[in-house]
């Protein structure tokens, strides 16, 4: 009676409400604290997890900048050696311009010097020969040995010549011979072969020993096949020198 009497006491049962509430609050948060200590611990975790994971990235990006400072460096040594290697190279190109420059300017000295002596020599041949001219006039003879004619000579229609060899042809013009420019048949003359004639019946060796004892570019000269051209001219066989002098510039 006594308990059915405290049960049915609004009082004591609000108490005991009240007091099962606080209870259950305590529970709850004691539960809630225990179910918050696990989530931190494990978000803990996982944070410290990510700084070492961060510690570990950052450590590889410093070890990755220390190998780009390391090519950086190697770079611009490199760089420097190549401007180097420029430079010098530009400054032995520059001495090798100017060398030639020298050389080009030294040459065209040597060749107008060249050309004036040879323009000197040529006046002086000249002179020489009409001094020769006037003795033999004084002298009333000719002291110079000629050669006896092998071969009769053929007078040619010079002008019909001229247009057969596309060039002024002239008796005793030898010019006409390959191989003998106007200072050779003046180096001729002054040896006493002054023709066509003359020239077929004088030994090779003998005009190498003029050309030889004459020196300069006369001694570069090769005069082996003037006597057959000069037989063939003599003669009057223009169209056979003509082929002649054609194959020997075709063997040049």
């Amino acid at each position: 009676m006594i308990w059915l009497n405290i049960l049915n006491n609004e009082t004591f049962l609000l108490a005991a409400e009240i007091l099962f509430i606080v209870i259950g609050s305590m529970l709850l948060g004691i539960l809630l604290s225990s179910l918050n200590s696990g989530g931190l611990k494990k978000k803990l975790a996982d944070l410290t997890a990510a700084v070492e994971e961060e510690k570990k990235q950052a450590a590889d990006l410093r070890e990755q900048v220390i190998e780009l400072n390391q090519i950086r460096v190697e770079l611009n040594i490199g760089n420097e050696e190549f401007k180097t290697r420029i430079a010098e190279q530009s400054r032995t190109i520059y001495d090798q311009q100017l060398y030639i420059l020298n050389s080009e300017g030294a040459y065209k000295n040597q060749k107008a010097a060249m050309d004036d002596l040879n323009a000197t020599i040529d006046s002086y041949q000249h002179r020489i020969n009409v001094i020769q001219e006037e003795l033999e006039k004084v002298k009333g003879t000719d002291n110079r040995p000629k050669k006896v004619s092998a071969v009769p000579q053929v007078r040619s229609n010079y002008e019909h010549v001229s247009k057969l060899l596309g060039r002024q042809v002239t008796e005793n013009d030898l010019t006409l011979i390959a191989g003998i420019g106007p200072k050779t048949a003046d180096l001729l003359h002054s040896n006493g072969i002054e023709t066509w004639d003359n020239l077929s019946t004088t030994p090779v060796d003998h005009l190498r020993k003029i050309l030889h004892d004459a020196g300069g570019i006369y001694k570069s000269q090769d005069p082996t096949h003037w006597a057959k051209q000069a037989v063939m001219a003599s003669q009057g066989e223009w169209r056979k020198l003509r082929v002649y002098q054609e194959a020997l510039r075709k063997n040049e």
